[in-house]
């Protein structure tokens, strides 16, 4: 157990690390054997070059231009921390993020609203994926800032995630949560909406177990981060201060986040 507060450093450097590996994969999952050979016997020529010296100076440049471009992408990724108020960023926020926000349970309610407040802005419909024990406060919260209307309308919905979670639990299978969440936003789409934006409270929960799910909730992580990436929605995702864990598992948590998107809430500001 840690307190993210007290760990930011070693979180944030942790972080930055990985943003080079990310960087890397990017850039070489795009190349295949085919397409270097071709590159290489069309840039690299010379009746006496053979094949092995051909692709060991092909590899050499080729790499070097690759380190320069992983390099600046993992500058870009690594330099767009929150440098502003934690209410500017939220107003900056739009589709295709995956968001966290480390807050104590007191003011976790509240702090999500302003995810609400801005999908809603944007013209999206908003769903909260919570345990049972979350429903009532997030409800209530949500009528205190105002949203009452929306829950009535079902532009706001709040969905009951006990079911899933305990599917999570006892079979480790991702495929029925994600099932769900395409259906949801396929029924989003054809009530007019063209983006979804989810409050997620599934890997925290797994995290809050006794014992912890920490494999798993990287996992689901990572699977809410593909659909992210292809589908027109927004995904927020509460988190205690006081992690269920180290430094590590929290660089790996905003990992499967990806850095670009979490570092400007994770690693924010925390007085807002």
């Amino acid at each position: 157990m840690i307190d993210v507060r007290e760990a930011l450093d070693e979180i944030q450097a942790r972080s930055a690390d990985e943003a080079y590996w990310r960087a890397l994969e990017r850039v070489l999952g795009t190349l295949t054997a085919r397409t270097l050979r071709g590159t290489f016997r069309a840039k690299i020529k010379g009746d006496g070059t053979s094949e092995r010296e051909r692709v060991a100076q092909g590899l050499t440049e080729l790499f070097a231009s690759q380190a320069r471009t992983v390099d600046e992408l993992a500058r870009k990724e690594s330099s767009r921390n929150a440098s502003g108020p934690r209410e500017n960023t939220m107003e900056e926020l739009g589709v295709h993020g995956h968001w966290v926000d480390f807050s104590d349970a007191a003011s976790e309610a509240r702090r999500a609203m302003a995810f609400v407040k801005r999908g809603l802005a944007r013209g999206a419909k908003v769903v909260a994926l919570l345990p049972s024990s979350d429903m009532e406060v997030y409800r209530e919260e949500a009528v205190l800032s105002g949203h009452e209307e929306d829950i009535e309308h079902g532009r706001l919905s709040l969905f009951n995630a006990d079911e899933h979670l305990n599917v999570l639990k006892t079979a480790g299978v991702l495929a029925v949560l994600l099932l769900a969440i395409q259906g949801m936003i396929q029924v989003a789409r054809g009530q007019g909406y063209s983006e979804v934006w989810f409050i997620g409270k599934i890997a925290s929960s797994l995290l809050a177990s006794s014992p912890p799910y920490q494999a798993l909730a990287l996992r689901v992580e990572s699977a809410m981060d593909s659909l992210v990436r292809t589908l027109p929605i927004s995904f927020y995702c509460p988190m205690p201060y006081r992690f269920p864990g180290d430094p590590s598992l929290v660089a790996d948590l905003l990992s499967g986040h990806g850095w670009s998107s979490v570092a400007e809430l994770a690693l924010g500001s925390f007085g807002h």
